[in-house]
């Protein structure tokens, strides 16, 4: 084998360096394009929630009341069994 020049060494460290940046920037743009033919392929077949599904199909005022109604009373136990473990807690200490 030869020796190298500093010349040919700084080419040949040149050459690779560009061969990494190809490499690297190849990589970037196949993993973009997985990234970007993922989200197309979830965003056709997202899921959408039943409540969802149910709220976007309801059109009556009456039923919308209705589920608002039921809303309300289930925040009110909600912050009722709240209070209730609140004051069982503080009791307790």
């Amino acid at each position: 084998m030869s020796q190298l020049s500093a010349d040919e060494i700084r080419q040949r460290q040149e050459f690779l360096r560009q061969q990494r940046d190809k490499l690297l920037a190849m990589k970037k743009e196949a993993r973009e394009k997985q990234l970007r033919e993922a989200e197309r392929d979830r965003g056709s077949h997202r899921p959408v929630s039943a409540r969802a599904a149910r709220s976007a199909l309801q059109g009556s005022s009456a039923q919308q009341s209705l589920h608002t109604a039921e809303n309300d009373k289930k925040m009110a136990m909600r912050k009722a069994i709240a209070e209730k473990l609140r004051q069982e807690v503080v009791g307790k200490q």
